[in-house]
């Protein structure tokens, strides 16, 4: 076998079960996002459907400011400093979203600090995945939400 058609060990890996880094930082948060969920809870996950709601919380900064009104609870030790992933992630992020960096632009430093925006943002990106993620529940006929019968 030539040099040219040969694969190497890791190009196989990568084509036939990809890696979670390939999807960075997405695979992250939505680990994040559901490591408080019920330990009998099973969740599916379509990357592009999480994408969408995250671009929903950014599409002007109005969206943003009623989208994620409120900080991260303090139990997520959201800080925006080495010893935390949440700045990787959101240069990530900015990376990924032109409309998350022109609604940051926006607001910070003029109405927001940065680590207010990030921590709202965070609160915010992280209850959109857990919408999309957990659909355990499901909103009935008078706008309640009711648990789904097949658990679905």
């Amino acid at each position: 076998m030539g040099a040219g058609a040969a694969k190497s060990r890791e190009d196989e890996f990568d084509e036939e079960f990809g890696l979670q880094d390939d999807i960075f930082p997405w695979f992250q948060i939505i680990q994040w996002s559901a490591e408080d969920a019920q330990s009998n809870a099973v969740f599916r996950w379509d990357l592009p459907s999480i994408q969408g709601a995250a671009d929903r919380l950014t599409q002007d900064h109005e969206s943003f400011l009623v989208q994620c009104p409120e900080d991260l609870p303090g139990s997520c030790g959201f800080s925006l400093g080495e010893d935390k992933a949440f700045g990787e992630w959101a240069a990530a992020l900015l990376e990924w979203s032109p409309t998350l960096r022109q609604v940051r632009y926006r607001l910070v430093p003029g109405r927001l600090k940065e680590e207010t925006f990030w921590n709202r943002y965070f609160a915010g990106l992280r209850q959109a995945v857990r919408a999309e993620v957990f659909r355990d529940e499901r909103v009935g006929p008078n706008g309640t939400s009711q648990a789904d019968p097949d658990g679905l």
